[in-house]
């Protein structure tokens, strides 16, 4: 989904949920990049939204959700960026953003605001990623591989021995990634502190 698809569901969901006295919006990553996320959350705030983290109430659903809230005084800054605007959810220019066909590219005045959302996305992300329990990996990826062998009927000595490896690169893989993960949530929070 486009940032400009998913602002405008965003402000249409919203306009009809303020009408009904709600204040948030509660969404996934619909994006396989938190960049993407990052320059979202940007346009939501430009639109009186702030970026709120994890949504505690979805916190157990194995799915990251985050909030988007919109805190007193949101109207008037809404109003505002659509005033200057007004076109921005139907095709005209997004703000702090630079419409080419594909991606779209932040602007130099909104990049730093961008930089320290996806800073804070990433931390929230990884930290809900890195919560999700190994023990389904560490069994689930041994039995699939012998699935496989018993499916192709590889299983003897050699197919033993590849599937061996195969295994023992996934889960160093998956461990690799978690160091990864560690890495990164203290390097975004290093940039958060900044």
């Amino acid at each position: 989904m486009s940032l400009r698809r998913h602002l405008k569901k965003l402000l249409d969901e919203t306009r009809q949920d303020t009408e009904h006295g709600h204040s948030s919006y509660t969404t996934e990553i619909p994006w396989p990049s938190l960049r993407k996320f990052a320059q979202f959350a940007y346009l939501a705030e430009q639109y009186g939204y702030r970026y709120d983290g994890l949504d505690p109430d979805l916190r157990e659903s194995g799915t990251p959700f985050f909030v988007l809230r919109r805190p007193p005084g949101a109207r008037e800054r809404a109003a505002c960026t659509r005033e200057r605007f007004p076109d921005a959810p139907d095709g005209g220019r997004l703000p702090g953003m630079r419409s080419w066909p594909v991606p779209v590219l932040t602007l130099p005045e909104a990049r730093r605001e961008v930089r320290l959302l996806h800073a804070r996305i990433a931390v929230d992300y990884y930290g809900a990623i890195r919560r999700q329990p190994l023990r389904p990996w560490l069994i689930g990826i041994p039995l699939v591989v012998l699935l496989v062998l018993l499916v192709n009927g590889e299983l003897h000595a050699a197919g033993l021995r590849v599937a061996a490896g195969t295994v023992a690169a996934l889960l160093l893989a998956l461990g690799a990634s978690r160091v990864f993960m560690r890495r990164r949530i203290a390097a975004y929070r290093r940039l958060r502190s900044e």
